[in-house]
């Protein structure tokens, strides 16, 4: 690399750009790699994937209930529910429930929301769940994550016959 003095003289600079120090067999580096991935070809295609067939959600009827199904009990409406992946740390998860009135109780639901929290630190989550199905069927929150370890409390907030139902369990994150 050449410097310009003024006065129009020209001198070599006294030491190579910092680039060059660092990396004097970067361009050879490079050319190698272009020439190995020129060489392998496209890379391959994974086969697609299979549709999977879900399984189904959490039942209302105990006896068909899964192992992994918990039961939230309430006055006129119970919640059997499940996640999708064991709870941990920054990973986020689904819950999969059903609604289950009781006794006859009608299953008239105008509202359903999903919600977690930490009752020692008294604060949520920092991201909002996406519902989907309907309150007669299964349903799933997508898009919880719980981001510290301890004792949370899922809620599931209801508007069950107009009257609004609040349901909690406890789950310990770790």
């Amino acid at each position: 690399m050449r410097v310009a003095i003024p006065g129009g003289a020209v001198r070599p600079h006294p030491r190579p750009p910092a680039a060059a120090a660092r990396w004097p067999r970067a361009p050879r580096a490079v050319a190698a790699l272009s020439l190995l991935l020129a060489a392998s070809g496209p890379p391959a295609l994974a086969p697609p994937a299979r549709a999977q067939t879900p399984a189904a959600g959490p039942s209302c009827d105990r006896a068909a209930a899964a192992p992994t199904d918990r039961r939230i009990a309430g006055d006129a409406l119970d919640v059997a529910w499940r996640v999708s992946l064991a709870p941990a740390v920054g990973r986020p998860f689904a819950i999969e429930f059903a609604l289950c009135p009781r006794g006859g109780a009608s299953a008239a639901i105008d509202r359903v929301k999903v919600d977690a929290w930490m009752p020692a630190h008294r604060h949520g989550m920092n991201y909002a769940p996406t519902l989907s199905g309907a309150p007669g069927g299964p349903m799933r929150a997508e898009g919880l994550l719980f981001h510290m370890p301890g004792a949370w409390q899922v809620v599931f907030e209801l508007r069950h016959d107009g009257r609004a139902l609040r349901l909690v369990d406890d789950v310990a994150v770790r």
